[in-house]
Formats: C-alpha cells, structure tokens, sequence
C-alpha cells in the first residue's frame, strides 16, 4: 500500500500516518547539549563520534514516576496506529497535572497487562479507529480481552475521545466499541463520547477542557501517594522487542531500481538490509519509513526565521531513538526541522500564533479573517488554505508574524512515519526487505514540491546510507491458512507489492493452490512493474496473469474490465473457496472493482443486488474479502 501517493492531500496524509504511532510529549528531561558549534546544521546521528555523545549528561526519562505527596491518580488509555491519539493523550495529561491534586499518567493499550484496573478510579480513553471499522492493530489484544471476559468496573469512572474518519465506513467504531465495552462493566460514564472527524483540533481542544472541567467535581476519589505504575511500566519495557516504533532499526538501504520507464511517473523498488534488527514480518505486513525533511526546504525555513541552523533546541521527549545511545537532551534547529517536525501539513493553531505575533496590520487582518469562523472542520475557507501551504509559504506570507522559536515550533505537527506494504516474503529473503514506492512530487504556488519519504528514498538515498524504520502489522490482510486455497489478487499500480509478497510466500508452499492476479498500469512498455518476474511466474504456469493497460487503447481498459471480461472463471473460483484481495486506491478503484463483483456475482450465482451485497458481506466476515486500500 502507497500511502505517499496522498501527499497530494497533505491534510488526509497527516491523518493517515499520524504516526505513527507516539506519544506527543514536551520536553522536561533532558538538560546540556552535546553536539559542538562547529558541527553546524542537521547531522545524522550515524556520522557523531561516540564519544562525544558519551561526554554528555545523559538524563533517562522514566515512564512514570511518584506523585509529589497524595493526589488523586488519573488514567489516559490511548490506541492509535499512527500517533494522532497521542498527540491528543499527551495536551490532555499536562493539562490535567495543571489541576490542583490530580496527577495523569498516558498508557497505550498495547500495554494494558501493566494496567491493574481494580486500582484504577478515573479512565480516559482516546482511540482511534483504524482501516475498515478494526481497532488500532497494537490495540485489538486489548479489544480482545474486554471483548472475552465480563469485569466489574462500578468503581471506575470513564469517558471516550473516539477518532475517525468520515471517508471510510464504520466511522469511529473502536472508539464505540470501547464506550459499549465499559458500559458493559457497570462503569460511570462522566461525559458523553465525542467523535471526531479527522484532526480537528478545536473540537479535542473543547473535550480537553470538558474533561479537566469535570474532573475535579468527581465524587469518592481517593488521594493516593504512590503508583503501582512505576515499577510495572520498567519491567513491561525489559521485555520489549530489540527495535519497534519507538525505537526503530537504522537500516542500510542495498538495493535502489527504478522500474518505470516514462516520464510522467517514477516507482522504485528499494531494499533494506534487517541486519541483527530482530524485525520480523509476514506478507501483508508494511515497513514504516522515518523520512527527513529536504534539506533546502529545511534551510529556507531556517532563513523565513532569521534563526541560524546551528542554534540549539530542546529534543523533543517524543523524538523516536535514533540510534543505540540515548537522544542528546539538545539538537540543532537544523536537525530538529529535519528529523521532527512536518513542515507541509500545518496546524490551525500555527495560524492563531502568527496572528497574535503579527506586526504588520493588513497580515493580521488577513490572519484574523481566516480564523473569524474558528478553527474547526466547519471553517472550510481556512482548512482549504492550509491545504495548499506549506511552513515556507506561510512564513513568506506573513513577514512581520514571527513569535518565539519554542511558540512556533510548538505549533508544528510532529513527522510522522510513512507506510509501505511490503513486496518480499521473510521465506523468500531473510535478510532484506523491499518496498515498490511512486515518487510524489507537484507543483505548488510556481515550484516544484515533494512527498517526503518517497524523495528521500528516491532522491537523496544512495546504496549504503541509512534511514530508520520498524514494521506495522497489518492483520486484515493475510494469506489463507490453508495454502491449497485459491486467491484472487487485484492490484493496479502500486497496489501490486503486498502480492509480490504474497506470490514469493506461496510459490515456496508445495501444492499452494491457483494464485490469479489483475494488474494495470497505463503501458506496458513504460510502468509495466515487476513486469520479468510476473511474466516468468506464467511461463512456469505459477500465476494466472490478467494485465490491463489504460493508454494502449483508444477505450481505457482497467482492472475491473478485466475482471468483467472473466466473470464466470471469477464466479467459479469464488464457489470453490477463493479469497480475494484489493490493494490500491480507494476513492474510484476499490469501489468500481467492488461492483463489478457484485454483477458477477448477479450475473452467475443467480442472485439480486442486495443477496450479493449480503454474499461479500459474508466473504468479509469469513476473511475471504480483504482490502488494504487509501484515499
């Protein structure tokens, strides 16, 4: 799955990979820099001698620690799969350690065997909901267990930050699920479950200061002195994975193709070496890249500031682990626009800043009428502008608006992770693994503009550099158990990768059964991906191949038309047990192909729309229909 392809969307894309997963925390624990003056902008953690880094005063960050004297113990559960959820978690907890007597401590729900909830007295849950209505995918053991057991949680008082999605169906179900869940164990909801399209601040900002409101008022809380957290949260850490999200694997990239040919568009395929990374995957997983910021642009936002890049900033705690050695407590400004910060898909609340800082009359007028109808999803106006700016374009737009470094900087998103579906099988290569990335790249207010990852890969990787990543399980889109079973693959462009790593895993199996997969592109002749290794697997009668190339005939021809064309073998193969996977677009593609199913479906299996409709239902339910699609 391509998710660079929405950088054209930078505020759906800000969405789909808030990250990350991570925590969106403020700095208070690291205290002396250690990068010397004369190491000037951003560097690469890789290129630092050691021993500098070890002449710094390393300052660790616990996880939780005791409340100053007794107050009342507050619990944030957050499930996110790309970060959002934390950003929120992390301005809800320091918030609420701004009330006199309570103090918050932020859980994610992949931890919740730390969680000992007879202990607990007040829980706030912040999800979002993942894909097709599923719970983050670190999240479901946690779904899992509520949804298998009945507790008695009368003594626990909650409420429920449910995000979503309004493009996707089943808009916010984890976070109804959640609220149903602890209804179902007698608990106390003290405020409504507020849904939450997208990242729409204004609306968090309201339930943030609904629930700090309310919390105070809370009867028969008890003040505690101490935190069972404290010790629990060190030894659930001992046994964490050698590299994960938090502290991701800095992998050597070693194999770099471009596959296409035309000059419209460029895809490549990469491969990084796994090394003694302990990351483990299985096809229909993804690799999340960390990207760095262009360099360029970096420099020239740099410039907008009149900052120097050398200039020493607080690492922010939520900064992932680039390497083995504990982040320094101080980076370069620098090294901090390029590692942390996105630089494209900007908050309302930068705009509420560079108005108040404004000197200049004619640009904060012009700031105060983006932001007269507020800052929420209603004020269509100004979410449209900030679709279309970015940080440089809005720093050349308003001169005279430059408020502190800290109050800017804290009104950035964080750089969040990018997510490729991965194209190889571990069966197949063990050592490696690789991604098929289209490089993103428009043009903007008269320049040139860039999806992050995929030009940092493309553009300014060589074989041997380094970048960091770790892998996102993606549990909806997995092989069949029984291998003999038949598949039915449909992915045009981009969407071929998770099936390269599908077709890899399956020619190892003996006796795997028919693997059929439809593929388009625009020419054969110019992006035509994979196009020697899918024409081999045919020639050994190891693939059923159905390719459709749109710009080779006067009448474009697609994957859907394809499927038409082989309706009745699409029929037979679904009556013999087949499972069928989607990957690619979601806003035209997922859906025509999702019709065009259904005809077949009519057309052969002697049934009407709706029984057709309640047929791929069913194929859903039973994990035969899966789709790893975007918008």
């Amino acid at each position: 799955m391509d998710y660079q392809q929405l950088l054209l969307k930078p505020k759906t894309l800000a969405l789909l990979t808030a990250s990350s997963t991570i925590g969106y925390y403020l700095y208070k624990f690291f205290t002396t820099p250690n990068i010397p003056e004369d190491e000037g902008g951003a560097f690469k953690f890789v290129d630092i001698d050691p021993s500098l880094l070890n002449q710094s005063v390393q300052v660790k960050k616990e996880r939780y620690v005791k409340p100053d004297g007794s107050q009342v113990p507050i619990l944030v559960l957050v499930g996110t799969e790309y970060g959002l959820s934390h950003e929120v978690a992390k301005k809800l907890e320091d918030q609420i350690n701004e009330l006199t007597g309570f103090w918050a401590r932020v859980v994610d729900m992949e931890e919740y065997e730390i969680i000992e909830f007879e202990k607990e007295q007040v829980v706030l849950i912040i999800t979002s909901t993942y894909g097709d209505g599923v719970p983050p995918t670190t999240a479901r053991p946690f779904f899992d267990y509520l949804d298998a057991n009945q507790f008695q949680y009368q003594h626990i008082q909650f409420c429920v930050l449910a995000l979503g999605d309004r493009s996707y169906p089943h808009y916010c179900k984890a976070g109804k699920m959640m609220d149903a869940s602890f209804e179902r164990f007698n608990a106390k909801r003290i405020n409504h479950r507020q849904e939450v399209d997208q990242e729409d601040w204004s609306v968090f900002d309201k339930w943030i200061q609904n629930v700090c409101n309310i919390i105070p008022k809370l009867e028969g809380l008890e003040p505690r002195a101490d935190d069972y957290l404290y010790e629990k949260a060190k030894s659930f850490a001992l046994n964490q994975g050698k590299h994960n999200k938090k502290k991701p694997y800095l992998s050597k990239l070693v194999q770099k193709k471009k596959l296409t040919q035309g000059q419209d568009r460029d895809v490549f395929h990469f491969e990084f070496e796994l090394g003694d990374s302990e990351l483990k995957f299985i096809p229909g997983d993804a690799l999340a890249i960390l990207p760095d910021n262009q360099k360029s642009e970096v420099l020239k936002v740099i410039k907008l500031l009149k900052s120097s890049p050398t200039q020493k900033v607080n690492t922010p705690s939520w900064h992932y682990q680039e390497t083995d050695q504990t982040n320094p407590s101080q980076i370069t400004l620098e090294h901090i626009l390029t590692k942390c910060y996105d630089l494209h898909n900007l908050k309302p609340e930068l705009l509420t800043t560079l108005r108040d800082h404004a000197k200049v009359a004619s640009e904060k007028e012009k700031l105060a009428k983006l932001l007269e109808a507020g800052t929420s999803k209603t004020n269509e106006s100004l979410h449209k502008f900030l679709e279309i700016h970015h940080l440089v374009d809005v720093l050349e737009m308003f001169p005279s608006a430059r408020p502190s470094l800290d109050d800017l900087l804290s009104q950035l998103s964080k750089l969040l992770p990018r997510y490729y579906s991965i194209a190889s099988s571990m069966d197949h290569d063990s050592k490696n693994v690789a991604l098929c990335v289209a490089v993103v790249k428009y043009q903007l207010h008269g320049s040139e503009r860039i999806g992050v990852a995929s030009t940092h890969m493309a553009d300014r990787m060589a074989i041997g550099d380094r970048v960091s990543i770790f892998v996102n399980n993606n549990p909806d889109f997995r092989l069949p158990e029984d291998p003999k079973t038949p598949i039915i693959m449909i992915g045009p462009g981009t969407g071929i990768a998770p099936f390269i790593a599908f077709l890899q895993q399956r020619l190892l199996q003996e006796n795997s059964g028919e693997n059929h997969l439809f593929f388009g592109c625009r020419k054969s002749t110019e992006d035509f991906l994979y196009s020697n290794e899918l024409k081999q697997w045919e020639s050994e009668n190891k693939l059923k191949l159905y390719t459709a190339f749109s710009r080779e005939t006067s009448q474009k021809i697609y994957v859907q038309n394809r499927l038409e064309e082989n309706s009745l073998e699409i029929s037979n193969l679904l009556q013999a047990g087949a499972h069928i996977y989607i990957c690619g677009d979601a806003n035209s593609m997922a859906p025509q192909v999702h019709e065009t199913l259904v005809n077949i479906i009519t057309k052969h299996q002697s049934m009407d729309q709706a029984d057709a409709e309640l047929y791929l239902h069913r194929l859903e339910k039973q994990k035969r229909y899966q789709k790893d699609t975007w918008f």
